[in-house]
């Protein structure tokens, strides 16, 4: 009985730091996070906490799916409670009385294929090394953002959206209209007012090394042969040894 009640705890208190956006689940927490970013996410005291410790070296473009939708109450209080920890944090001027709202933008990572194989090439040997020695690292693959309407703007203008990394460990959201780069986008960290954490899949390759063979939502298991986890079997002369 005292599990259940543990367990039921539990699952309130992570209820109570999520809220849904378009139909999807995000954290929100006054972490720094960066759409991408790879490091440790925990809920801890009945709050998100994200902690980072690497960024994969793009040298390909990774395609990312952009939405706006507009402000709740619930993400407006979000968003308001997130301003004590940033002073300089942009206003929004949500009255829910009134029928058009702020708008909200999301941005969430499309091509995951794409960015597999940005962390399994060579210029990743560290990243990867690092994820199969912890086992415990997630990645932030989607942001819920409070922009400028102009730069809202600019969004709606383009066709496809793209994270960049044009600079040394700093991502950014190139904008293209007709095959052409329009603009970029930099998120700044006090626009973030949520984030969604996603988890690795693994897989052997023909040469025995593990690499990351897709990226799933934290909530979903790995499918087909893909292992939630690194598991090195004992060979029959080892058991024997023993």
């Amino acid at each position: 009985m005292f599990k259940k009640v543990v367990v039921l705890i539990l699952i309130i208190c992570s209820a109570c730091q999520t809220t849904k956006i378009k139909n999807d689940n995000y954290k929100f927490s006054s972490s720094v996070v960066e759409l991408g970013s790879i490091g440790t996410s925990k809920l801890s005291y009945n709050l998100n906490t994200f902690e980072p410790k690497a960024l994969a070296k793009l040298e390909n473009n990774i395609r990312v799916e952009i939405g706006v939708v507009p402000y709740n109450k619930k993400l407006n209080k979000i968003y308001k409670s997130k301003a004590k920890y940033n002073q300089n944090q942009t206003k929004v001027a949500f009255i829910d009385s009134l029928p058009i709202k702020p708008e909200l933008v999301t941005i969430k990572i499309l091509d995951v294929a794409g960015l597999v194989d940005e962390i399994n090439a060579d210029y990743n040997a560290s990243l990867l090394k690092l994820l199969t020695d912890t086992q415990n690292l997630q990645l932030i693959s989607s942001l819920a953002v409070s922009l400028p309407t102009d730069e809202i703007a600019k969004i709606r203008q383009a066709d496809a959206y793209y994270l960049a990394n044009n600079q040394y460990k700093k991502y950014t959201i190139a904008l293209y209209k007709a095959g052409k780069k329009t603009d970029i986008i930099d998120i700044n960290p006090e626009t973030i007012v949520a984030y969604q954490v996603s988890s690795f899949c693994w897989t052997k390759s023909v040469k025995g090394h593990w690499n990351v063979a897709d990226i799933v939502n934290e909530n979903d298991r790995c499918t087909g042969i893909t292992k939630q986890k690194i598991s090195e079997k004992k060979n029959n002369k080892d058991l024997f040894d023993l």
